[in-house]
């Protein structure tokens, strides 16, 4: 079971990676079309400035349910854990869980209290406390790997938005860490908004399959995740929903999982002058 969860666990982190490649697209500010240069510009001033509207997200509470199902060769679930989780500060702590529909007893509910205590999203070895900082891993290198094509505009949840199309610029990218074995391999569509170039919607979906360790650790065969964001203030974005859907294979075991989250109830936290 410890095995299975850090292989999810890994793919989870990619995923929180791979969005970092999503948000390079929100630099367009006009639908015509930029140079690579350009856009990597715009990409690296935005990073820049969006680290200030960070610290902005922790002055929000929110609760999140998270379901992580992991599927049999046929489809049917095998195992489903449902977790309830309240984020203040930027920081999560477990309401309720849930595993196939029952609730934990106290005991088992303290390990996994712990346990959400002690985690955080994870990018290779550096902890984040969450997974809407993006920016730090936006880099002249990451920009390097894509190519992208101006869709449309259109209107998306009231606001102006591009939607652009990207994939990577070649099926020979260099590997310089595990990740990039998934990285280079995806492509997908963005949703952008158009006056403050943030992500509202992205699906990203693996191109072929990817081998680790020349396929003796494991491979992964379908990537699959989409991620839904809403405006709550100027610059302020959340993820609102998200899906994932993974199959591949681990040692010798075939693994299928899904996840999936909600997050609802944003409130502002008020300054104690105020309350």
């Amino acid at each position: 079971m410890k095995a299975r969860c850090n292989i999810g666990g890994f793919w989870v982190a990619a995923v929180v990676y791979l969005l970092s490649v999503a948000a390079m697209f929100s630099s367009t500010s006009s639908p015509a079309a930029l140079t690579g240069e350009e856009i990597a510009k715009r990409i690296i001033a935005r990073a820049q400035a969006s680290s200030a509207a960070q610290s902005k997200h922790q002055q929000y509470t929110y609760k999140k349910l998270s379901i992580n199902e992991e599927l049999d060769d046929q489809g049917r679930v095998k195992e489903r854990k449902e977790k309830v989780l309240f984020f203040k500060e930027g920081s999560g702590s477990l309401l309720a869980m849930k595993v196939n529909g029952k609730a934990l007893n106290a005991t088992e509910f303290r390990k996994q209290e712990e346990k959400a205590a002690q985690e955080q999203v994870r990018i290779g070895d550096k902890p984040a406390r969450r997974d809407e900082n993006w920016e730090k891993y936006l880099t002249p290198d990451l920009l390097s790997k894509y190519q992208f094509k101006l869709l449309s505009r259109t209107n998306y949840n009231g606001r102006p938005t591009y939607v652009l199309a990207f994939q990577p610029i070649s099926q020979n990218l260099p590997v310089k860490q595990m990740a990039d074995r998934l990285i280079n391999q995806v492509a997908g569509k963005v949703w952008v908004d158009e006056q403050e170039y943030e992500i509202a919607r992205a699906e990203i979906n693996l191109l072929s399959e990817v081998n680790l360790w020349g396929g003796m650790l494991g491979s992964l065969k379908k990537f699959y995740y989409l991620v839904d964001r809403t405006r709550l203030d100027e610059n302020i974005w959340f993820n609102r929903a998200t899906y994932g859907d993974f199959q591949g294979r681990k040692l010798l075991d075939n693994t299928h999982m899904k996840l999936r989250s909600e997050s609802s109830n944003f409130q502002r936290i008020l300054p104690m002058s105020s309350r």
